[in-house]
């Protein structure tokens, strides 16, 4: 609930009030939409085939090593990315406007948030697919001057780039920011 300040304002009708400018509410209120946290991949029999052959090659590979927290680490993690591989992305709500990027859970109080002044320049990654098809969804990365976290990624639709593209131009400048090899290999493997 916020504080209007009344002083020196003239009282306004309901009537007047639905009259207002879109754009102005737009402007005032930012740019709001809900999106998963990552594009869910079904993964096919194959997919849970080879990460079975390579726990096994791992973990055969660190008893033989004779190391064993190794080994329980090969166990722990095959399991963690096949519960993973099998979860619906959960669904984040972000707001951007004047003051900054809000980022949470649609109904939750606790949103994290990212100041505005702190981004020094944006990129907007498209996935490239083999038939020229236009993506569902693009990833906006932002850099911050943070050293403890320069970088954040925040799915959008392909159909929002332009607002949003135009809406961070006010605020900081486009450069490129290439792909991390991380993010590479995330693709690469599908997950």
């Amino acid at each position: 609930m916020s504080i209007i300040d009344l002083r020196n304002k003239k009282p306004v009708k309901y009537s007047e009030k639905k009259r207002e400018n879109g754009k102005e509410r737009e402007k005032s209120e930012g740019i709001v939409w809900q999106i998963p946290e990552y594009e869910y991949q079904p993964k096919d029999v194959s997919w849970y085939w080879i990460s079975l052959i390579a726990a096994i090659i791992l973990f055969a590979f660190a008893i033989w090593q004779e190391n064993f927290l190794f080994a329980i680490f090969v166990a722990i993690a095959f399991f963690a990315v096949n519960y993973l591989t099998n979860r619906f992305p959960p669904i984040w709500e972000v707001k951007m406007n004047e003051k900054g990027i809000f980022i949470g859970l649609p109904n939750n109080k606790n949103k994290k948030f990212y100041p505005i002044e702190s981004i020094e320049g944006f990129d907007i990654h498209s996935e490239i697919y083999e038939d020229d098809k236009e993506p569902e969804y693009k990833k906006l990365v932002l850099r911050f001057q943070s050293k403890m976290t320069p970088y954040l990624k925040i799915n959008i639709y392909s159909k929002d780039e332009s607002k949003i593209k135009d809406f961070l131009l006010e605020f900081a400048p486009q450069e490129e920011i290439s792909k991390s090899l991380v993010d590479s290999l995330s693709e690469l493997i599908g997950f």
